[in-house]
């Protein structure tokens, strides 16, 4: 799933990046437990679902700093 960076970045403009890589952890922590309840389970959960869009979201803003603090230093 694609977001454009100028959403990202207004969504997450007041979260540190320290705290976007805890909350990957913690979703990431939170799918893996719930797909070890089972895995037909988990994917029909609506939960799992929620969980994994918001990692999405979080993986793809850190991605989107991690991009852009590698352009301003090529500068």
């Amino acid at each position: 799933m694609m977001f454009p960076p100028e959403d990202l970045k207004a969504m997450y403009s007041k979260v540190t990046t320290d705290d976007l890589e805890a909350r990957l952890a913690e979703l990431r922590d939170k799918i893996s437990h719930l797909r070890s309840r089972g895995l037909s389970w988990a994917y029909d959960s609506r939960e799992i679902r929620i969980a994994e869009h918001n990692e999405d979201l979080v993986f793809a803003e850190l991605r989107r700093r991690e991009e852009e603090d590698t352009q301003s230093s090529k500068k």
